[in-house]
């Protein structure tokens, strides 16, 4: 089976493995970037491997091994110890990874940072998804990084590796987010049903207004998976909430299940109030398909 290994080349040799590989039929790839240096008096710009001595190939083992001994620079397996057993495991690399971290850090032109993975907490930050621009399809994380002021797309290879790139925020789409949710219901449920409302009742044109519909959308999408993890002791905060959810799910596309059960349990708690009818008069809209 073909998977993206890793290659440990020594002595500054990475380009020289990489295009050794490369002649052998391989498909190699070592992140790049500029630096300035001076040559004869004079400051030039050169491409130089971003990472050291990483070099990522893509090909079964036994193809990696036959063009690796045919090398006259040294290289070596990247492994890792497993418990349990006396053999380290040769390291691999997830295609959907190597994908998005070749598609940030082959635009030379960007200001890409890189980091060590003890460096930053990707935990910390959210799950999204780039719709348009040169990143179109990434997945990575939004996260703030230190010396930076805007927010970053952060690409990581597990334990090896992390790249960072500033974008710009209306190509954003929160895929999932970190689990702690919301530290203001309250708050937070008013401001989804004012959104989700707005985008249901009168919504800006995805065409001529497409940055306020997106970033509409995504506030809409990120308050909804910082609620969907909270629930409501009061009957009411708890039907407050269902009917958030269910609004937001509205604006996504989708209504789910365990919303709906949500909504129908809220409704059941409560007594009649204009909250139970609203709640009520949006299932009955949901059972209608609109």
């Amino acid at each position: 089976m073909e998977q993206w290994f890793v290659l440990r080349a020594i002595f500054k040799k990475e380009l020289a493995v990489r295009d050794a590989l490369r002649q052998a039929g391989l498909t190699c790839y070592v992140p790049l970037r500029y630096r300035v240096e001076t040559q004869r008096g004079r400051k030039v710009r050169r491409l130089v491997p971003a990472i050291t001595e990483l070099v990522f190939v893509w090909g079964t083992e036994e193809s990696v091994r036959d063009a690796k001994a045919m090398l006259r620079e040294t290289c070596y397996w990247l492994v890792r110890p497993v418990t349990g057993q006396q053999r380290p495991e040769k390291i691999v690399v997830s295609d959907r990874d190597m994908q998005n971290f070749i598609r940030v850090t082959q635009q030379t032109e960007a200001n890409v940072l890189y980091f060590r993975p003890d460096e930053v907490r990707l935990s910390k930050g959210d799950h999204i998804r780039i719709h348009g621009g040169v990143f179109d399809g990434v997945e990575g994380v939004l996260l703030k990084v230190k010396d930076r002021r805007d927010k970053q797309l952060v690409v990581s290879i597990p334990d090896l590796a992390i790249a960072a790139v500033s974008i710009h925020p209306e190509v954003v789409e929160v895929v999932d987010e970190h689990p702690e949710g919301s530290r203001d219901i309250p708050g937070d449920t008013r401001t989804l049903i004012r959104l989700a409302t707005t985008m249901l009742t009168a919504p800006p044109d995805r065409d001529s207004a497409r940055h306020e519909w997106n970033m509409l959308h995504r506030e809409i999408v990120r308050l909804y998976h910082a609620l969907r993890v909270r629930k409501g002791i009061v009957a009411a905060t708890e039907g407050r909430l269902a009917l958030a959810l269910l609004l937001a799910e509205r604006v996504m596309g989708t209504v789910s299940d365990e919303t709906r059960q949500r909504c129908e349990a809220a409704v059941a708690r409560m007594r009649p109030s204009k909250l139970r009818e609203d709640i009520q008069n949006q299932l009955t809209l949901y059972g209608n398909g609109q």
